[in-house]
């Protein structure tokens, strides 16, 4: 009987995710309806329900970890890099504590031994659930076509390294050419907005190095409007906003905005949030540096929804209570 359940859990789950991406696939939902589709099939193939709990929180405990351990060279000793390796370990010593508690008291749920175990792995599991949630969402919408004859594209910038566009920006910039090319050939003519600022470390605006890079490797000079103020995610998209309004462009169409394959699920919740009708498609990234990079992700798309994370993570602790409350043996 419990396998059906949790099939009809899968089923509906999926559903409800069709229903979603449909209607709306910028929303973290998407993936949440995933995460529990994925929890039931695995409860549904005879695993315990703990199973994905506990590899959201070892993924997680790793992520961390691996950001923490660049303390070791004496130029990323940073309070940031201290605090990701304190607690990645910690997530870590407490899913290994968990599952020893629980192994050690086979064949009982009700001992102290396995109640503490449990609660224990349920403490790191809820920020591993959404950690897993959000990837599913990402990989969800990395796997969506961008749709045809966008108004304009908008390139997101990123650092640039002794005044030069490193390897991370060009991948993003040559995306962001063959987007504009592909439109061409299809008799679209897009405006393009190369955006970012100017940091304390670089000598130029961002957006002027990447008008240049794409001026350099065949893109028009009248067929792009730099954006040279911006210094976030959402000043990019804001700011190149305004330059489409001037043009009397933001209104005629939806946009396509282009960035690394890692910040794609970021820059659409962002966008949906902005009232932006935009499409983002994501540019190449080293393997190497998509853990960091997709854990700081992860922590910055957190902050988007404060009050629903941190309700979520109330409701999740005070069930872990209620269950160590409950569940522990009297005596």
């Amino acid at each position: 009987m419990r396998p059906l359940v949790d099939l009809v859990l899968v089923a509906a789950f999926l559903v409800l995710f069709l229903l979603t991406v449909r209607v709306e696939p910028r929303r973290w939902l998407a993936g949440v309806l995933l995460a529990g589709a994925l929890w039931a099939a695995t409860t549904a193939a005879g695993a315990s329900p703990l199973v994905l709990p506990w590899v959201g929180a070892t993924v997680l405990g790793l992520l961390f970890v691996g950001n923490g351990v660049r303390m070791v060279r004496p130029a990323s000793r940073n309070q940031a890099n201290a605090v990701a390796l304190v607690l990645g370990l910690a997530m870590l010593a407490a899913t290994v504590l968990a599952v020893v508690l629980l192994q050690a008291s086979p064949g009982t749920n009700t001992s102290r031994g396995a109640v503490l175990g449990l609660v224990v792995l349920l403490l790191p599991g809820y920020p591993g659930l959404v950690l897993l949630s959000y990837a599913l969402y990402c990989l969800a919408y990395l796997r969506r076509r961008a749709r045809p004859e966008p108004a304009a594209i908008i390139a997101l910038g990123s650092g640039l390294v002794n005044g030069t566009v490193p390897t991370l920006l060009a991948n993003r910039l040559d995306a962001t050419g063959k987007a504009w090319r592909d439109e061409r050939a299809l008799g679209h003519d897009p405006l393009v907005v190369p955006s970012g600022g100017q940091g304390d470390d670089e000598p130029m605006a961002e957006g002027v190095a990447m008008t240049a890079y794409l001026v350099a490797h065949g893109m028009p000079r009248e067929a792009l409007a730099i954006e040279d103020r911006s210094t976030t995610t959402e000043e990019n998209l804001l700011l190149s906003r305004e330059i489409l309004r001037a043009r009397g462009i933001d209104d005629t169409g939806h946009l396509r905005v282009v960035t690394s394959s890692y910040h794609v699920g970021r820059a659409a919740l962002l966008t949906r949030r902005l009232d932006l009708d935009a499409d983002v498609t994501g540019a190449p990234t080293a393997w190497y540096f998509l853990p960091s990079a997709f854990l700081r992700e992860y922590l910055a798309a957190l902050t988007l929804h404060p009050r629903i994370n941190l309700a979520g993570l109330g409701v999740w602790i005070a069930g872990t209570a209620f269950f160590f409350a409950y569940a522990v043996p009297r005596g």
